[in-house]
């Protein structure tokens, strides 16, 4: 089953979780005169998670309670356990019989492979 929950005040967020993880690497790419090019990585790859989220409008509260007070959210779904923290949440599309679709953006804290 998949949730989205505030682990310090032990609340569920919403169970509709669409979940996406991704990384950024910082690189640079050079040019040799004869055409060579030449890749350096920086550091080791940042890692993010995607979520698309439905929630009614206690949870659109308690996100936008999340996004203010930044405290570690825990993500269960069939990938996996992930924890994190929130970097961006888009805005709230209003769907129906007050339940909103939004997208918010988690820095990876840590994961757990097994549900």
């Amino acid at each position: 089953m998949s949730y989205l929950k505030n682990t310090e005040a032990s609340e569920i967020i919403t169970r509709f979780v669409s979940f996406r993880k991704t990384q950024e690497v910082i690189r640079t790419v050079q040019t040799a005169l004869d055409g060579t090019e030449y890749l350096t990585r920086f550091g080791s790859p940042t890692v993010h998670y995607e979520l698309t989220l439905y929630v009614n409008e206690t949870g659109k509260a308690a996100l936008m309670s999340a996004e203010d007070s930044v405290p570690l959210l825990e993500c269960s779904v069939k990938q996996g356990v992930f924890t994190g923290r929130i970097v961006e949440l888009g805005d709230f599309d209003y769907q129906a019989a007050g339940w909103y679709k939004v997208t918010a953006t988690l820095a990876a804290v840590s994961e757990v492979s097994d549900p």
